[in-house]
C-alpha cells in the first residue's frame, strides 16, 4: 500500500468523522379513502434539514412486493396522478380515475436529498387506499297533492218579483200617470187662457188739441 493510498484513506475517515450522517424520516399517511368521484391524494414529506431535493417519487408495491414506479420528480408521464409540490419538504400526488386494481396495491413514498457531498434517499411506510361510501340514490317521496280548490261561488240571483211587490209597482205607475196628466192639463190651459184674453168695455177716445181761450174783450168770441 503507497502512501497516496494511505492519505486517501485517512481523509475519507477523516471527512466522515467531521460530517456525520444523521438519516431523515419520510412521512405519508397510513390509509386514505376513495372520493365518490374515484380520486384522492397521498401527501408525501420529508424531515431532512436540506434546501434541496434530488428527487421525489411515488412508488406501487404489487401483491408480490414488486416495486413500480408511478411518477416522479420533473415526469410529464405520469398516467391519472398529478404531482403538486406544497413546500420545499412536502409534496402531493392526486390520483384520478382510481380503479379496482388500484385499490389492492400499496404506495410509497420516496425521498434523495443531497446531504453534504453524498445523496441520501429513503422512504415512508405504505399508504392503503381504502374504498369511499357509495353515494346512496335517495328516491324522492311524492308530494302529496294540494287538496282541490273549492269552486267558486256563484253570483247572487236577483230575487224574482213575488206578488206582494205588484201593488207598489202598480202605484208608482198610477202616480206617474196622474202627474203627467196633471202637467199636459196644466199646460194646455195657461195656453187656452193666453189666447183668449181681450180687453173689456174698450172705448175709442178720439185725442184732440182743446181750444184756446180768447183773450177777454168785449166781444164775446164767435
Amino acid at each position: 500500500m503507497t502512501a497516496y493510498s494511505l492519505f486517501l484513506i485517512f481523509t475519507i475517515n477523516l471527512t466522515f468523522s467531521f460530517h456525520p450522517s444523521h438519516g431523515f424520516k419520510v412521512i405519508q399517511p397510513e390509509s386514505r379513502t376513495v372520493n365518490q368521484d374515484q380520486s384522492t391524494y397521498i401527501s408525501c414529506e420529508h424531515t431532512a434539514n436540506v434546501a434541496s431535493v434530488r428527487d421525489v417519487r411515488l412508488n406501487a408495491i404489487s401483491l408480490t412486493e414488486k416495486k413500480i414506479l408511478l411518477c416522479q420528480k420533473g415526469s410529464t408521464k405520469c398516467k391519472n396522478i398529478l404531482m403538486l409540490q406544497e413546500n420545499s419538504k412536502k409534496w402531493l400526488f392526486i390520483l384520478t380515475n382510481i380503479k379496482p386494481e388500484a385499490m389492492k396495491v400499496k404506495y410509497e413514498c420516496e425521498f434523495t436529498v443531497e446531504e453534504g457531498l453524498l445523496d441520501k434517499t429513503e422512504t415512508g411506510n405504505y399508504t392503503k387506499l381504502l374504498p369511499g361510501q357509495k353515494e346512496v340514490t335517495c328516491t324522492p317521496q311524492p308530494m302529496p297533492s294540494p287538496p282541490p280548490s273549492p269552486p267558486p261561488s256563484p253570483p247572487p240571483l236577483t230575487p224574482p218579483l213575488t206578488l206582494c211587490h205588484w201593488p207598489s209597482w202598480i202605484l208608482v205607475g198610477v202616480l206617474a200617470l196622474m202627474l203627467l196628466y196633471s202637467c199636459l192639463i196644466t199646460t194646455f190651459y195657461i195656453r187656452l187662457t193666453c189666447s183668449n184674453t181681450e180687453p173689456e168695455n174698450s172705448t175709442y177716445v178720439e185725442m184732440r188739441k182743446a181750444p184756446q181761450p180768447c183773450p177777454p174783450v168785449d166781444i164775446y168770441c164767435g
